[in-house]
């Protein structure tokens, strides 16, 4: 297995599908070897105590590095994750004994799937990046949105031949399904889950909750709509209203949004006390791609879900009781005051939000598609 970062403690929504799937191999394989770089955060003894063999080379994201990728695969984005010491790694992984299956994760790592030699290789595509750069670029009119027009053909390019050289390719959506470049041999949906826990109780606080990494630039956008344009709609109509933007790395027009009224946490090193507290999430996207597993954990944790379109894409089975969708500011202003000041209506969404995670969006229930090809 081929993977971004050490996947433990799984603190991204990247990390979470890797560990699910790390686990899920380990159970079923005579030996995993997971190959992928080092940073300050991961911990691979808690992945070798589940008997994988991690195997990691340093990170290392200087100009010479990202030059070189950039060479090796055309594209700024996936360019930043080629080195050739992974490579190495992968090579000698699989060829030290016979390999059933070469699973890599993203599509910016596909340039090492004609690195590994196996029987099998799959791609798993947690978003379509090209798409996602599309998707920025139209939301931002910076110099960083003019660079994403420009890197957006050259990712549709290098997705569509890491889709053409796999035997199976995975994406989280039929959304991203249709945005798939070029012609996979097999394609098959494997959407983003959750590992059920308990629900939370019900809170007495009129708190929205937004949890992402804030340092992410559809994150940020998101927050300064939210904070900008959303917020003082909401404290028109709802003057106690409380927000909470958590998450790691706020960037520091994230950071400036704080106020009496607004709580911006940096890293916490747990969410659910924060979850705990709220009464509804909100997930106020403007550009992105995939399925937010922020999403199913707010949901599974008894929370409520006000989402622009883009922030439920993929998972929109969950719109109705559970989950709320507006675009404009007022509108979802409105959802989120509605939710806030009817504590009953808000716990009964959250209970409805918390039952169909579980039914429907359990790690084993949506990768089981995905096992029943690799078997």
């Amino acid at each position: 297995m081929v993977t971004k970062f050490v996947p433990s403690p799984a603190n991204s929504g990247g990390k979470l599908r890797s560990l699910a799937i790390a686990r899920r191999l380990a159970a079923i394989s005579d030996e995993l070897v997971l190959c992928c770089f080092s940073d300050a955060t991961g911990d691979p003894v808690a992945l070798r105590e589940l008997g994988i063999d991690v195997r990691t080379v340093p990170w290392r994201p200087d100009l010479p590095h990202v030059v070189r990728g950039i060479a090796r695969t055309h594209t700024g984005s996936a360019g930043r994750f080629w080195d050739k010491d992974l490579a190495a790694l992968v090579h000698d992984a699989t060829r030290e004994k016979p390999t059933d299956l070469l699973q890599v994760e993203y599509s910016q790592l596909a340039s090492y799937l004609p690195v590994g030699a196996a029987r099998r290789k799959v791609l798993d595509f947690h978003n379509i990046e090209s798409s996602l750069a599309l998707s920025f670029a139209r939301s931002s009119k910076t110099l960083k949105g003019r660079l994403a027009y420009a890197e957006a053909p050259m990712l549709r390019r290098r997705e569509r031949i890491g889709a053409e050289q796999a035997d199976l390719v995975s994406v989280v959506s039929r959304i991203d399904a249709e945005r798939m470049p070029g012609r996979p041999r097999e394609l098959i949906i494997c959407p983003n889950g959750w590992e059920p826990t308990e629900p939370l109780p019900a809170s007495d606080e009129p708190l929205a909750i937004f949890v992402a990494l804030m340092g992410w630039k559809p994150n940020i956008d998101a927050a300064l709509w939210l904070g900008r344009e959303v917020w003082p709609r909401v404290r028109e109509r709802m003057p106690e209203a409380r927000l909470a933007l958590v998450g790691r790395e706020p960037a520091a027009e994230v950071r400036a949004l704080a106020a009496p009224d607004v709580e911006v946490t940096g890293t916490v090193p747990d969410v659910r006390p924060y979850l705990a507290r709220a009464r509804v999430a909100v997930a106020p996207l403007l550009s992105g791609g995939g399925t937010r597993l922020k999403v199913l954990e707010a949901l599974d944790a008894g929370r409520p879900i006000v989402s622009t379109t883009i922030g439920i894409e993929g998972l929109e089975d969950l719109v109705g009781d559970a989950a709320l969708v507006a675009d404009e500011p007022d509108a979802f202003a409105e959802r989120v005051v509605e939710m806030l000041s009817d504590p009953d209506r808000a716990a009964k969404a959250g209970d409805v939000g918390h039952r169909l995670v579980a039914e429907r969006y359990s790690w084993d229930r949506v990768l089981a598609p995905w096992l029943e090809r690799i078997g």
